[in-house]
């Protein structure tokens, strides 16, 4: 079992724990990005590697070792900004993507991040392209929009 610790002394963290079963395989997970929906994709790939590969070497050393090869990958990753994937495969970890219930007109003045998508997509495109429910926006959630980017 593999329980995380808390950043600050005498702090907690409850329902967040991976438990394996003898043979390696993960038994249960409760509490991680990788279960939830709405999570980038991203967040999900590199917990379930960083799972995949807790189990290996036969000292804490070696555990430690393998998990933080995992976490320099991802953090390789981030720091060239994507450069050595596909542009798809990078809007592929960094985009979030939402389906609209209802039209865009139901919505009214209520605001996120797929409503805002939607009302963008709408000025660039004109309305007839996101009057129907069921429109899939897929946007990318930054900081500090330099220059605005629609999917």
């Amino acid at each position: 079992m593999i329980i995380p610790g808390s950043k600050e002394e005498g702090i907690l963290i409850k329902k967040r724990y991976a438990v394996f079963n003898d043979d390696g395989t993960l038994a249960e997970l409760k509490g991680f990005e990788i279960k939830c929906r709405g999570e980038l994709k991203l967040i999900k790939v590199f917990q379930a590697e960083l799972f995949d590969k807790f189990l290996d070497g036969s000292t804490l050393v070696e555990c430690y070792s393998v998990v933080a090869s995992v976490a320099n990958h991802w953090l390789d990753l981030l720091d060239n900004q994507g450069k050595d994937i596909a542009d798809s495969e990078l809007l592929d970890y960094i985009s979030e993507s939402s389906t609209m219930s209802k039209s865009l007109a139901d919505y009214g003045g209520k605001k996120s991040c797929a409503v805002t998508t939607a009302k963008r997509l709408a000025d660039f495109l004109g309305d007839a392209m996101v009057k129907d429910k069921g429109l899939r926006c897929q946007y990318i959630v930054a900081c500090e929009p330099k220059v605005s980017l629609l999917l």
